[in-house]
This record gives structure tokens, C-alpha cells and sequence, in this order.
């Protein structure tokens, strides 16, 4: 059954604006996509239906059919999804397919809007790219104008998520408030027609087309990427961020450039980076489990490799405001080993900066170490398997 996508609507509903489409032929799918966003900020919405072709490319991939967009599309952006970009999407993402596009009625791009923004969480690569493109000296036309936050399915799903999303966004006014950038906000319903991949495998296009929607006042957009050059790769791979340098270049046109930003600094010296702006002391978030209120677990995954290094780094102590610095050393030991062991990129980032540091970790034995490491993986699935069936997210 093909899949058609109706042209964009845009209605004022108190205090937001709502823009949808409507989508047919794709099973078990809303019958509508749409993105809220703060009338303050309705300026800055396109009514070209560029948001719709990116953000349902993926899913209509997935379910390999032919998919007919009705509203109008940017002529270089629906010339280059079909030509280069869904082929880079078949080989990045698994399971995907090459599908016919049509977008019958196209128009030229025109001229690009004034805005400059980028993607604001408050965590280590949305700061590197604060740190590089307003608080240092860059050209005018690179400066940032604006910040931007999306519900695209970071947050997790259905409802706790968008709550999640809600209380994120609170936090970030403030942090937005002391940088002095206008922070705009973007709550979807996209994440629901992605039941099949979990976000981090294909958050690039969901990212894209939240940043889409805003080219009726931003002309330039900044994807903070987590992935260094020596990682580019047009690969399969659990994440689109390896890809971006290469695919965000196929979906510039004349009024939108999204660009990859960060590529030239490891992990680690983008933390390094950020500790240069005494803001992140009390703003700094990287949690992928945060507590109920919002704030870094201090014990998840990105939360200690944070830790580590800002410990290794020897500003700990000035984040004690943003990590439970008690949690962090409880579990410090047991995660030592696991970077002194572990082959992750990340991890290795980690112990060679140590290494070069006079930071000493335990030295472990390649072999037995990661075993070790395996197993901790592991039983930390099965302790995640068993809180999600607690709280009724399985069977």
C-alpha cells in the first residue's frame, strides 16, 4: 500500500502553533504528524513540507513502500533524498529499503533566513558547539542566534516522555536565559512512528527534520556530532551520527544548511573544552537516566564517563553542583577497571588521557579484562530487562 503524506497545515491553538500533515498507508502509524511550537517563536515555521519528507523517510524504509509527499518540497532537497540520501540511509541503517519518492510539486529554495541555531540539551556536545560559535570569535554569519530543544524521542516514549521533555525544557529556559540566546522549543509526535529502532539508531534524520521545520527564520543549523573524523564511516552501524558528515552536505539547499559540528575533537576534549564556560558547573547534563527531578543520576554510563574525566581532568569538585560526587564514588573502583578494560572508543579515549595525564588506572590483562567487562554488560542488560518489566514496559 503506498504511503502519502498531505501538505502541511498550520494552526494557532492558544498560545503554540500546531504543524501536521496528514499520513495514510503506513501500518501502525499515526494518521498525523505534527510539531508544536511557542507562537512566539511561529516566525521562524516553513510552510514547505521538507520537515515531513525527512522526518517519514526512515519509517516509510522500514516498511518498504512507496511514499508520495503532497505539499511542497525544496526542489534540491527532494532531487537529493532521492538520488543519494535513502541510499545512504539503506546502507547505515539496518533494515531499511530503497523506496520510489514522489514529490510532485517542488519549488526553488530562495534565499536562506538570518537564524543560526543549534540543538541544546545542556550536555557536552550542544556546550562545544555554544563554546565554539558564541563565546569565541567566529564570523558573523556562523554566530549563534538561537537554541532549540525537540521532543523527537530522546526522552522516551508516550507520555513519560514527553513529561520528561517538559521538565528538560524547564531547566534549559533558565540555562538559555544566563547564555542569552532565545531557546525554541519543539514537541512532536514523531518518535511514534519509529516503534521499530530505538532512537540513538536513527536520531539524525528525526533531529533534521525538527530543524527542518524551523527554516522560515533559520538559515544555518548546527548537528552537534559525537563522532571524531578518524570514526566518519558511511557504515552499518546502532548509530547515524558515524554518517553525518556525509549526510548532512546532501541536505543543504540554497534557504537550509545543516551542519555537522565537532568532528575534530575526541569526547574528551570536547569536555576539556567545556569546562571553559563556568556555566556548565551548574548546567552540565548528560544523563541518559536522569532522577525524577530531572537532574544526572551520576551513576549511568555517560554520567561516570563524564565524571572520570573532569576527575581525571582535575576540575571534579567544581561540578558538585550538577553530580552526586558520593554516587559517582561509590561506584568509581568497579569503573576504573572497566576503562582501564574495556574496547569501547569512548572508554579508550578516557585511558589514554589518563595515560598521558599521570592518571593512574589499575592495569588489567587485555584478555581477562574484558571478559570481566562483558560480564558487567551483561548482568546490566538483565538489571534493565527486569526494571522495564517491573514498570510494564514488556511482557
Amino acid at each position: 500500500m503506498a504511503i502519502r503524506v498531505g501538505a502541511p497545515q498550520l494552526t494557532t491553538e492558544g498560545d503554540e502553533v500546531l504543524w501536521s500533515v496528514s499520513v495514510s498507508g503506513l501500518h501502525g502509524a499515526p494518521h498525523d504528524l505534527w510539531f508544536r511550537v511557542p507562537a512566539v517563536h511561529a516566525s521562524l515555521l516553513t510552510e514547505l513540507a521538507d520537515p515531513a519528507l525527512i522526518g517519514l523517510l526512515v519509517p516509510a524504509m522500514y516498511a518498504g513502500e512507496a511514499v508520495t509527499v503532497e505539499g511542497v518540497v525544496t526542489d534540491e532537497l527532494a532531487y537529493n533524498v532521492r538520488r543519494e540520501y535513502e541510499y545512504l540511509l539503506d546502507l547505515v541503517i539496518p533494515d531499511l529499503n530503497v523506496i520510489p519518492i514522489q514529490t510532485p510539486r517542488v519549488a526553488r529554495a530562495g534565499v536562506p533566513a538570518s537564524g543560526v541555531a543549534t540543538g541544546f540539551s545542556g550536555g557536552v556536545d550542544s556546550f562545544a558547539v555554544v563554546a565554539d560559535h558564541l563565546f569565541s570569535d567566529v564570523p558573523p554569519d556562523m554566530r549563534l542566534s538561537h537554541l532549540a530543544f525537540f521532543n523527537v524521542g530522546s526522552h522516551g516514549r508516550g507520555e513519560r516522555g514527553r513529561e520528561i521533555f517538559k521538565l528538560r525544557l524547564a531547566r534549559l529556559q533558565a540555562v538559555a536565559g544566563q547564555i542569552g540566546l532565545p531557546l525554541v522549543s519543539v514537541d512532536s509526535n514523531l518518535d511514534d512512528f519509529y516503534n521499530f529502532h530505538n532512537h540513538q539508531q536513527n536520531h539524525s534524520p528525526r533531529t533534521l527534520a525538527a530543524a527542518f521545520l524551523l527554516q522560515g527564520g533559520i538559515g544555518r543549523y548546527y548537528l552537534a556530532s559525537g563522532a571524531p573524523y578518524p570514526h566518519v564511516g558511511a557504515r552499518r552501524s546502532y548509530d547515524t551520527g558515524f554518517s553525518d558528515a556525509i549526510a548532512l552536505p546532501l541536505l543543504t539547499t540554497g534557504r537550509f544548511r545543516p551542519i555537522s559540528h565537532g568532528k575534530q575533537y575526541t569526547r574528551v576534549e570536547k569536555t576539556l573544552l567545556i569546562v571553559s564556560l563556568p556555566i556548565t558547573r551548574t548546567a552540565l547534563d548528560v544523563c541518559v537516566t536522569p532522577l525524577p527531578d530531572g537532574r544526572n543520576c551520576s551513576r549511568c554510563p555517560k554520567c561516570m564517563r563524564t565524571q572520570l574525566t573532569l576527575e581525571i581532568a582535575g576540575c571534579l569538585d567544581e561540578y558538585r553542583d550538577v553530580f552526586d560526587l558520593e554516587a559517582y564514588r561509590k561506584k568509581r573502583p568497579l569503573y576504573r577497571f572497566e576503562v582501564s578494560a574495556s574496547k569501547d572508543l569512548l572508554l579508550r579515549e578516557i585511558a589514554d588521557f589518563a595515560r598521558e595525564s599521570g592518571f593512574r588506572l589499575p592495569r588489567v590483562p587485555r584478555r581477562l579484562g574484558w571478559m570481566v567487562v562483558r560480564m558487567l554488560q551483561k548482568s546490566r542488560a538483565a538489571l534493565r530487562r527486569l526494571r522495564r518489566v517491573i514498570r510494564g514496559e514488556t511482557q
